[in-house]
C-alpha cells in the first residue's frame, strides 16, 4: 500500500520509519527541505536531528505534492502547524475524498475554526479525518519502543485502518473526539514550558512532578470549560502525553522553558533552531484566556513569554 507522510522533522520521519516496517507498505516523504531531498536521493539517508540514518528501502522522498499523492491510499500530516493550512490547500488540488487523512501536527490555528481537523475537514470536505498523539518521543520510535498511541476519529473505518497500518508494538486506542486531544497537544506542550521554567527555579524532580500535578487539575477544567469534556475519560494521547512532555528534558518545549530563566538570549537562539510547538500555539490561545482567573498557570506561561 502506498503512503503519504507529509513533513520531514523529527516526528515525521518517526512515523514514516515505523509505517516502513510493513515490507508491504511503500512510503512517500514529501519535504520541502531542499538539504533533506538531496540526502534522501543522491546518499540514501534520512537527516534526522542532525545525524544521517539510513533511508529504508520502501521508502522514496520527494518535494512534489503531486508526485507524493499519485494513487496513495493514506495521508498522514506531519508538519509544524503555521504550515498546515498553506500545505493543505496544496494537497485539495489533488485530493480525493476517500482517502484517509492522519495528523500528527500539534497546535492550534492562527484563525477560526482553531482546529487543524476542523480545517481539513472544511477544505477537504471529508470526514475520514483522524488526529493522534501519544508519549512518545521520535528518538523512542526509532529504536523500537513499544507504545500506545491514542487515535481519535469518529470513523471507525479510519481507525482501523491505522491499526493495519502499523506494527503490532504499536497499541492503538480509539477515542472519538478530534478536538479533545488536539486540544490536550497543545495545552500540553504549553505546560512543558512553565515545567522547564519551573525547573531551572529549582532543579528537581519534585518540582517538576508537583508543579504538573497543580498543571493537569487546570488542563482538565480547560477541557471541561472548552469542550464540556468529562475529565475522568484517560487516554495515552492525554494524561501519558502531558507527563511525558512536561518532565523530559530533551523535549523542545522544556527545554526552551529552562533557557527562558537560564538566559533569553539562548531561549531566542533556541527558538530560531528549533519547532518549538508550545510556543507557537502561545500565540493562539486567546479564546481559551478570555477568562483568565480560571486558569491562572496557562496565563502566566502566556504573560511571561508574549
Amino acid at each position: 500500500m502506498k503512503i503519504t507522510c507529509f513533513g520531514s522533522g523529527v516526528f515525521g520521519i518517526a512515523i514514516a520509519t515505523i509505517l516502513a516496517k510493513n515490507k508491504n507498505n511503500q512510503i512517500t516523504i514529501w519535504t520541502p527541505d531542499p538539504s533533506f531531498l538531496e540526502k534522501a536521493q543522491n546518499e540514501e539517508k534520512l537527516l534526522f536531528n542532525g545525524k544521517l540514518l539510513d533511508k529504508p528501502k520502501n521508502i522514496l522522498v520527494t518535494d512534489s505534492i503531486e508526485k507524493a499523492l499519485q494513487n496513495t491510499k493514506a495521508i498522514f500530516i506531519l508538519v509544524a502547524s503555521p504550515y498546515l493550512k498553506n500545505l493543505i490547500l496544496e494537497i485539495k488540488k489533488y485530493y480525493q475524498s476517500s482517502l484517509p487523512i492522519y495528523i500528527g501536527s500539534k497546535g492550534l490555528l492562527d484563525t477560526k475554526p482553531y482546529f487543524c481537523s476542523k480545517y481539513i475537514k472544511n477544505t477537504l470536505k471529508t470526514n475520514k479525518i483522524a488526529f493522534f498523539a501519544g508519549p512518545n518521543l521520535a528518538a523512542d520510535l526509532l529504536l523500537g519502543a513499544e507504545v500506545f498511541i491514542t487515535v481519535a476519529t469518529k470513523d471507525k473505518n479510519t481507525f482501523n485502518l491505522f491499526v493495519s497500518l502499523v506494527p503490532k508494538k504499536i497499541h492503538l486506542e480509539r477515542m472519538k473526539e478530534e478536538r479533545v486531544l488536539e486540544l490536550t497537544s497543545v495545552l500540553k506542550n504549553i505546560y512543558a514550558i512553565g515545567a522547564g521554567m519551573a525547573y531551572a527555579k529549582s532543579p528537581f524532580s519534585s518540582t517538576i512532578f508537583s508543579y504538573l500535578t497543580e498543571c493537569y487539575k487546570e488542563y482538565l477544567q480547560i477541557l471541561y470549560t472548552v469542550l464540556d469534556y468529562p475529565t475522568d475519560n484517560i487516554y495515552a494521547g492525554t494524561l501519558g502525553d502531558f507527563f511525558l512532555t512536561g518532565s523530559t528534558m530533551s523535549s523542545r518545549n522544556f527545554s526552551y522553558g529552562k533557557l527562558l530563566i537560564e538566559s533569553k538570549k539562548e531561549a531566542n537562539s533556541f527558538l530560531k533552531q528549533n519547532t518549538v510547538e508550545g510556543y507557537i500555539s502561545l500565540k493562539n490561545i486567546q479564546f481559551i484566556l478570555r477568562k483568565k482567573e480560571n486558569f491562572p498557570f496557562l496565563y502566566e506561561i502566556y504573560k511571561s513569554i508574549i
